[in-house]
């Protein structure tokens, strides 16, 4: 009886780790799919698909200074972008690490290259290279992104 009574807890305990490890594994399987649809509707220069990746009131604040805030407002201003400087672009986009910090609630930090950019005369440049940290909101059993700022590091100096 006494070794009953101490096997229980310990199931117990293996239970709610094994659920701990399933819901970081499915939050980070969403989350990546998330991403590659982000890719796709990006590539494909949807802004609108794009906006649907983010919390009605999410923001993006990109690479260049500007903060787009909400769904509408982000898909307008991808717009604005897929019509004028970034028009044609391609994007790939790396997620590094995801840490589920609630049930709910999870913080991605990915890489990401930018290819196909053209100056104001159309010349080709080198592919943007940065990071983006985004955190991400459970709501309704989907994914959405709350946040996202992005930054492209300075070139390293020459000795």
């Amino acid at each position: 009886m006494n070794k009953r009574l101490r096997v229980v807890p310990l199931a117990g305990l293996a239970l709610v780790f094994s659920s701990l490890a399933c819901s970081q594994e499915s939050a980070d399987t969403a989350i990546r799919n998330r991403v590659k649809q982000y890719e796709a509707a990006y590539n494909a220069g949807d802004a609108d698909a794009v906006a649907t990746i983010y919390a009605v009131d999410g923001t993006h604040t990109y690479v260049f200074g500007v903060t787009h805030r909400g769904r509408v407002e982000i898909a307008n201003g991808l717009k604005a972008q897929f019509a004028g400087p970034i028009k044609g672009t391609r994007m790939t986009i790396t997620p590094l690490h995801i840490r589920l910090l609630s049930s709910d609630i999870a913080v991605e930090e990915a890489s990401f290259s930018v290819s196909g950019l053209k100056d104001a005369s159309g010349t080709a440049l080198p592919p943007a290279n940065g990071f983006c940290l985004a955190v991400y909101q459970k709501d309704g059993g989907q994914w959405f992104v709350a946040a996202v700022q992005c930054m492209v590091p300075p070139p390293a100096s020459q000795p």
